[in-house]
């Protein structure tokens, strides 16, 4: 029961008893579902030494697990017998050592083109100073053939490897109105699927979250920048709301995280959060909907609605509604529903903390919330 995830790691290196309560905080982090970090409560990081339900959270989404560093010694220490004073505590950079090896091999049954780009990070992060290359000089006195003026621009390897995976063996593109074609079928909530109109999967350069938004409202997923600068500008704008959807500190910390002009990106600057949602739902004025399911099928996490935090004057409602899923852990598709289709649980951030400018923007939805409710019972 505790080789699975997100236990295995730390399996053999703790005691049974705290595999048990671990066991126990994660089933309690499923029942909190999108309120995890608001209602967590934290007490099991403080009482105990261990990882609490929205730690637990975060380790899932981040597909990590937990690690022995995370667990008090107090948990890893074997005594056996009368008058055993030294204990015998798990090496947290084995582990991490073991970690590595196991990653390295991964990388070495990869794509050449994935072995070459791991190692410039590696190379990059080992060696700083090695990376300050200026670009070359202009060599104005060309001849042979003239200049091409074409705009159009070359495929970037994420985008290379996105095209050859749906159209690997001379198959066409997958038909975006045929969900009977979507990769992430087995991904996506099963009741949901015949209220699902068509989808579209997006470069999966670590943008793929800020990709659906671009290609959504403006048209053109490779605007993921204008995406990102517009969700940060939103935030820094209205400090004070978002400070209660962010915590108290956590603010500016989210808005860098959001920020990013880089091209393909890691893990500190991806799209992980549901508060991120937050700031889209009200500078676009849509509902936003985001459909997930958890490590279980009865778990339909993280399926929730989120809604305009403040209104401008004049707005009555939310004029569009957009959907992103999340699948497999780090990636995000965009999705259309038809018209009236099930609304999943309205998020309870915003009912605590929307503006006045909205009151009852939610009671607008009470059939469709109704339809959710009978849909997953």
């Amino acid at each position: 029961m505790y080789r699975q995830f997100p236990l295995s790691r730390i399996n053999g290196k703790v005691s049974q008893h705290c595999l048990k309560v671990l066991d126990n905080e994660t089933k309690r982090m499923r029942d909190l579902s999108y309120q995890v970090h608001e209602r967590c409560g934290c007490a099991m990081r403080v009482t105990h030494g261990l990882p609490c339900a929205c730690q637990i959270h975060d380790s899932i989404v981040a597909q990590k697990g937990l690690y022995s560093s995370q667990i008090h010694s107090f948990w890893k220490t074997l005594v056996i017998g009368d008058g055993v004073n030294i204990p015998e505590v798990v090496n947290d950079s084995t582990e991490e050592a073991a970690h590595f090896r196991s990653l390295i091999d991964e990388v070495m049954e990869s794509d050449p083109a994935v072995r070459r780009n791991v190692t410039r990070i590696i190379e990059e992060e080992l060696h700083p100073d090695h990376s300050h290359l200026e670009e070359p000089h202009i060599n104005l006195n060309t001849r042979g053939r003239p200049k091409k003026n074409d705009t159009r621009r070359d495929r970037s390897y994420f985008e290379h490897v996105n095209r050859q995976h749906t159209q690997r063996s001379g198959d066409p593109e997958p038909d975006p109105s045929d969900i009977s074609q979507c990769r992430y079928l087995n991904l996506l909530p099963a009741p949901m699927l015949p209220y699902i109109s068509s989808w579209k999967d997006v470069i999966g350069d670590g943008n793929c979250g800020f990709r659906c938004v671009a290609d959504f409202f403006f048209g053109d997923q490779n605007q993921w920048f204008d995406a990102r600068e517009t969700i940060a500008n939103e935030i820094a704008g209205h400090r004070d709301l978002y400070e209660r959807i962010y915590g108290l500190g956590r603010l500016w910390m989210n808005v860098e995280r959001i920020r990013w002009d880089g091209g393909a990106v890691g893990e500190r600057h991806r799209m992980v959060t549901i508060q991120y949602l937050f700031p889209i739902a009200t500078w676009f004025n849509a509902r936003v909907i985001c459909l997930g399911v958890g490590l279980v099928p009865t778990c339909y996490y993280p399926c929730i609605t989120i809604l305009p935090l403040r209104a401008r004057n004049g707005v009555r409602s939310p004029t569009r509604e957009f959907v992103i899923a999340t699948v497999g852990g780090s990636h995000f598709i965009r999705l259309d529903l038809v018209p009236d289709s099930p609304l999943p649980p309205i998020a309870g951030w915003w009912t605590e903390h929307h503006e006045d400018s909205v009151n009852g923007w939610d009671q607008a939805y009470q059939l469709r919330r109704d339809m959710w409710d009978a849909l997953v019972r």
